[in-house]
């Protein structure tokens, strides 16, 4: 096992980011960061306003935001890496993250085929940890962590940009003059 070949692979996920090479990215994934991306998909199909308001501000937003474009975003065959991916990359703004982010040493060995890292943001341990596992192909990712920096972030921005999600989501909308059903984005898919 080379710490190395990992910190390798993370670049190269970073570069797929930069690239946009989202499939290929989807297939990078492993572990909590999966579970995730379920669970997105049955929050975007059957969540109403309430369950939406019990996750965090990145996973509300890419939810509602693509079920109320005038022809909801139809994820009928996505599976749990796209859907992850999408939740992820939800708030452009953001995706900036990503290139701060780097590996720091081992935080723990779970085998020589699973480690978990210490993430450095812009060289700092901030307390952040992502767990490679080797599997087909190379190396494997939960970002997991990652996700919940960046819904933190974007919480702490509304906070104190917006003060509401709901101030911060019409904003939103009417600064890129989004054609936007605000009923339709709250309101499950799928009853």
């Amino acid at each position: 096992m080379s710490r190395e070949a990992v910190h390798a692979a993370f670049a190269s996920l970073k570069a797929d980011f930069r690239d946009e090479r989202f499939p290929v990215i989807a297939g990078r994934l492993a572990g909590e960061a999966l579970t995730w991306g379920e669970r997105l998909l049955v929050l975007f199909a059957h969540a109403d306003r309430d369950a939406l308001e019990a996750v965090d501000a990145l996973s509300r937003f890419w939810v509602v935001r693509y079920r109320g474009m005038p022809e909801p975003a139809d994820l009928g065959g996505a599976g749990p890496g796209p859907a992850f991916i999408l939740g992820f990359t939800a708030f452009p703004y953001l995706d900036v993250m990503m290139e701060a982010w780097e590996l720091g040493e081992v935080a723990e060995e779970h085998g020589p085929d699973r480690l978990s890292f210490h993430c450095l943001f812009d060289g700092e341990d901030q307390g952040t940890l992502v767990t490679a596992e080797r599997g087909p192909g190379g190396w494997r990712f939960d970002l997991m962590g990652l996700y919940r920096e960046k819904a933190k972030t974007l919480e702490n921005f509304i906070e104190l940009e917006f003060g509401t999600f709901d101030a911060f989501l019409d904003h939103y909308v009417a600064e890129h003059d989004l054609s936007f059903d605000m009923d339709q984005a709250w309101r499950p898919l799928a009853e």
